[in-house]
């Protein structure tokens, strides 16, 4: 085989791999299917190493690339403020699929849990029936968390889907952009107060590594995660 016909054949598995790694992550920038077409044998299992693309944070990017376009332009983020918004969302999504995997085993029931106290209780072992009223508190700590997550995350992908809409209106009456600034203010607060919840979640596992015990403000009614403290700074 001549040389020629060498380079078209390895031009063309670069493609095909190309083609199959946009297939599996369902999107794949120019740039890197070049390289991977070019230098599939190096760069080809690194694009497979990195993670999808978070839903969320794609949305994300999608919606503020749109309302790029329109005259809400001036009150954007700029890039790398963009960059860790999207990192925050992601960090979000992915914890919130933690807590959900985590709960849905069978030995984080509240109701199971419940049970296994009544019947401690029951059989007058008082120390043991202390100790699983302690996890009964934690599995409602981490129930509280979960549907806080879920709570911010669907109010931040409300914002974004009326970003876009918003960024169509504007388009039409470019005089309102002033006033729809305050929309992408809300979205960019939103985001940037995830990382107050990923500082409460930081107390809760500090506390769990400190030994059995409620949360700060835990009144031990398994409510903990719908209201958290305020703490300073935010995790990027």
């Amino acid at each position: 085989m001549s040389l020629a016909s060498l380079g078209v054949a390895y031009l063309a598995i670069g493609l095909v791999i190309a083609a199959v790694i946009a297939a599996v992550k369902r999107r794949l920038a120019l740039a890197d299917a070049v390289w991977i077409a070019g230098m599939w044998p190096l760069y080809a299992p690194l694009a497979f190493a990195r993670g999808a693309p978070d839903r969320r944070e794609d949305e994300l990017a999608r919606a503020l690339a749109r309302a790029k376009d329109s005259p809400l332009a001036g009150v954007l983020p700029d890039a790398e403020s963009v960059r860790v918004l999207g990192a925050r969302l992601r960090e979000a999504g992915a914890r919130l699929a933690e807590l959900d995997e985590v709960i849905a085993r069978p030995d984080f029931d509240p109701a199971a849990a419940a049970a296994r106290v009544r019947e401690l209780a029951a059989r007058g072992q008082a120390s043991a029936a202390a100790t699983a009223e302690l996890r009964v508190r934690t599995i409602g700590q981490l129930h509280a968390l979960r549907e806080r997550y879920r709570r911010e995350l669907d109010e931040v992908g409300e914002l974004v889907a009326q970003l876009v809409t918003q960024a169509e209106l504007v388009r039409l009456q470019p005089a309102i952009a002033h006033a729809s600034s305050e929309l992408v203010a809300q979205l960019v607060a939103r985001v940037e107060g995830l990382g107050e919840l990923f500082a409460y979640q930081a107390t809760l596992e500090h506390d769990g590594d400190a030994g059995p015990g409620a949360a700060p403000g835990d009144d031990g009614s398994g409510d903990a995660g719908a209201k958290y403290p305020a703490v300073p700074g935010r995790s990027t």
